[in-house]
């Protein structure tokens, strides 16, 4: 059994393994997922999938965070959530793919899950703060981004699609811009 990193409602989030590329391209495979990740379809291949797999192991290894794959009671695949640095600005971003059957299953998960990892992050690592990278179109996951208490800090063009990037400060960062 696979080591657990936090565990977020019905859900538990363990690393990615080398052998996860098909469970990834399945997942990339519905274009109603896919869409809001990348601009071009022709990104998920199976190279793709196996180059997203290997760098969040490197990451994990590398960091301590990472990708992780999301599974469900059953250990069911779910999707994949966490966090990456983002090549455009340097920062750490939170993001996170789930199977739109999921949605049907547990409405309020991605709420639930973003929360967790917000805490999760602030709670192990040092960062001042953390970004989310939201397609302006993605009206769901800003509403996420919004209740988990993120705030907007600009819209640009990441990865060829015009998005949002949220912010939030981590726990001792709010109270320094508070006092200050």
């Amino acid at each position: 059994m696979q080591e657990t990193v936090l565990t977020s409602g019905p859900v538990r989030l363990v690393p990615f393994e080398a052998d996860d590329l098909g469970q990834v391209q399945q997942l990339w495979s519905d274009p109603r997922a896919a869409r809001f990740i990348s601009s071009d379809n022709n990104t998920w291949s199976a190279a793709a999938a196996s180059g997203f797999i290997d760098q969040a192991i490197a990451d994990q290894q590398r960091h301590g965070f990472s990708r992780w794959k999301v599974l469900g009671p059953d250990g069911r695949f779910f999707g994949w959530a966490g966090f990456t640095a983002l090549e455009e600005t340097s920062e750490i971003e939170l993001d996170y793919c789930l199977a739109l059957e999921t949605f049907e299953v547990f409405p309020n998960l991605p709420g639930q899950l973003c929360q967790d990892l917000v805490d999760w992050f602030f709670e192990n690592t040092y960062f001042s703060h953390l970004v989310s990278v939201v397609r302006t179109d993605n009206r769901m996951v800003r509403e996420v981004m919004l209740d988990a208490g993120f705030y907007f800090r600009e819209s640009r063009q990441i990865g060829g699609m015009p998005c949002d990037v949220f912010q939030i400060l981590s726990p001792s960062m709010q109270s320094y811009v508070l006092t200050a």
